[in-house]
């Protein structure tokens, strides 16, 4: 244990992202500025874990600036020709020349002859130097695996729709209680039996980012073992969705009962939305069914006067069999992006439209594209918010708002960096100031870098048309 004070949580989250940013982790460290508890969706004690990250990182930055750095030449000089035996590995040999390996920034360093304890030891817990540096033990515990960045959604005509509509209130006529983009022939309806208009309203009108966010976990908890059954029963509990929502857990373990209500909610919310579908033979006749259908609840508690079931077993209706399976891969980061904040929330919806147009374009693998501020803000349902914002004189609040969210998508992994093209960017000057200029933002291209692991898993879903 260094001997200096440890920090309060807020300056030890502020330091590791210094440190995260650099080793490439711009999303981890993004959300430990957002909300450093929310960083620790599973930890039973956050600050615990916070402080244990924080002197791993510490011990990390004391071996860079203690230690020397040594170029892989030398380190393959060392281990050239030499047989590795049991019980004395490369690790080993190295150590012996006082060389380790410094995982997170992927180098190695040649460490001073007296390290003190607390560095060996809590580098090694959080696996910045190998195991076996760890002070008086053999080996040190394996730290836990991430999980992967991306998970797979269904991205077919129905399943975008749904994910659309279940973002909020905004887009739903609220006499007819209907979804329909443009003049699409697909619809939803949001209907239970036995209950009335007014009572089926005043629910739709609680609709909130947080239900995509479920929906999407469901489908790819559905196909999470790539199975190509989207009619396998899934068994889902509210507390497994809280925090896979990245939702703060309860202090003295679990999760607290509002977020559970707000899961359970989110549930019943796809349980009351109908799938309306023309008939291909009679265009004016149409054919209504659930899109999912809730096969058992498990034993229900009362929290705040509603019943919240331990478990919900659902299965997706019939509709998925008649259009084809496409799937797309979308980052975790989205889905647990904490719902606290304006930019927040169009980081997720503009994030989740980013990776649904790039997979419907699969066909060009570039690694530079291009779309138009319009566009992507009317597919992500925000382009009624910012005719908002100008008809109230707050246009440069929404311009602001929208590049604050490219920003965030940046450190969240979904794009490498973006810009507005050149010529975008001439016609904005020339336009600054005059009444043509919100009309021209709306046109200008924005150019987005796609990154590796994205490209990557999109040719893969191509190639092989199936969950990855």
């Amino acid at each position: 244990m260094p001997r200096s004070r440890v920090p309060e949580a807020p300056e030890m989250a502020r330091w590791i992202a210094t440190q995260l940013q650099p080793a490439g982790q711009e999303g981890r460290a993004a959300l430990l500025l957002s909300s450093w508890e929310e960083a620790f969706p599973d930890a039973p004690r956050p600050l615990e874990a916070l402080k244990a990250e924080y002197l791993g990182w510490r011990a990390a930055a004391w071996a860079l600036e203690q230690g020397s750095r040594v170029a892989p030449g030398e380190v393959e000089s060392l281990v050239r020709g030499q047989r590795v035996r049991a019980g004395n590995s490369q690790e080993r040999q190295l150590w012996r020349s006082r060389i380790v390996h410094l995982q997170p920034h992927g180098i190695f360093v040649r460490l001073p002859s007296r390290v003190p304890a607390w560095v060996l030891r809590e580098g090694v817990r959080a696996g910045h130097l190998p195991t076996l540096l760890a002070p008086d033990q053999g080996e040190a515990p394996t730290p836990p695996s991430s999980p992967p960045p991306l998970m797979v959604a269904l991205a077919n005509k129905p399943g975008i729709l749904i994910d659309r509509a279940t973002r909020g209130a905004g887009g739903w006529n609220d006499v007819t209680l209907l979804y329909q983009e443009g003049q699409g022939d697909l619809s939803l309806n949001y209907f239970e039996e036995n209950a009335g208009p007014e009572h089926l309203r005043q629910q739709l009108m609680t609709l909130d980012p947080r239900t995509s966010d479920v929906w999407r976990l469901l489908t790819a908890k559905a196909l999470e073992n790539d199975r190509d059954d989207l009619f396998a029963p899934i068994t889902v509990r509210p507390e497994e969705l809280a925090r896979a929502l990245g939702l703060k857990p309860h202090p003295k373990g679990g999760m607290r009962q509002k977020d559970l209500l707000h899961c359970t909610q989110s549930l019943f919310h796809l349980e009351r939305l109908w799938l309306i579908m023309p008939d291909a033979k009679d265009p004016e006749e149409a054919t209504r069914e659930r899109v999912l259908a809730v096969m058992k609840r498990g034993r229900g508690r009362r929290v705040d006067g509603q019943v919240i079931p331990s478990s919900w077993t659902v299965v997706l209706g019939e509709w998925a069999r008649y259009f084809p399976k496409r799937y797309a891969p979308i980052f975790r980061s989205l889905v647990e992006l904490p719902a606290n904040s304006a930019t927040n929330l169009w980081a997720k919806q503009v994030g989740t439209e980013v990776t649904y147009w790039l997979r419907e374009t699969a066909e060009d693998t570039s690694a530079v594209r291009s779309i138009t501020v319009q566009t992507l803000l009317t597919r992500a349902s925000l382009l009624p918010d910012v005719m908002d914002m100008r008809q109230n004189k707050n246009l440069n609040r929404a311009i602001e708002r929208f590049e604050a969210t490219l920003d965030l998508l940046r450190s969240l992994g979904v794009h490498d960096g973006w810009t507005y093209d050149p010529v975008s960017t001439q016609a904005l000057d020339r336009q600054q100031g005059r009444p043509a200029f919100f009309e021209t933002w709306l046109a200008s291209q924005v150019v987005l870098k796609v990154p590796d692991v994205l490209l990557s898993a999109l040719v893969e879903m191509t190639e092989r048309n199936t969950p990855t």
